[in-house]
């Protein structure tokens, strides 16, 4: 479990990432074994606890299968559906950072916004 202030410090970053990118409407960080460490939405349309544990999960079988094939590590994963879009990525090797909207069209803006975010967040936690 992490401490609480660190906790909190996720929490201020994932309200700033919402606050700074619109387009984002959910926001969750998660431990590679799914634990939920923090999250933030803009209304309680969501069940983010479960996808604490999908993300997690769907994260480490993009590990297994760019190591399978030889290619690096996996940055992130994306969802594109019917009604928006879900990217995964690594924060570091033990969280990974989740980012829900519901604005087909916001791709680049949820990535940029995210990977910016991801990067603030690995500063927080000792490696």
């Amino acid at each position: 479990m992490l401490p609480t202030q660190i906790i909190t410090k996720f929490e201020q970053r994932l309200q700033k990432l919402l606050d700074v990118c619109d387009v984002i409407d959910a926001t969750v960080i998660a431990t590679a074994d799914g634990f939920l460490c923090a999250m933030k939405q803009r209304s309680n349309q969501y069940t983010l606890e479960r996808l604490a544990v999908m993300g997690s999960t769907l994260m480490s079988l993009g590990d297994t299968i760019t190591a399978e094939l030889k290619m690096g590590n996996c940055d992130n994963i994306i969802s594109e559906n019917k009604d928006g879009i879900v990217a995964f990525m690594h924060i570091n090797k033990e969280m990974v950072l989740v980012t829900v909207t519901t604005r087909k069209n916001a791709l680049g803006m949820l990535l940029s916004h995210s990977r910016m975010c991801a990067e603030d967040l690995s500063k927080m936690v000792i490696p």
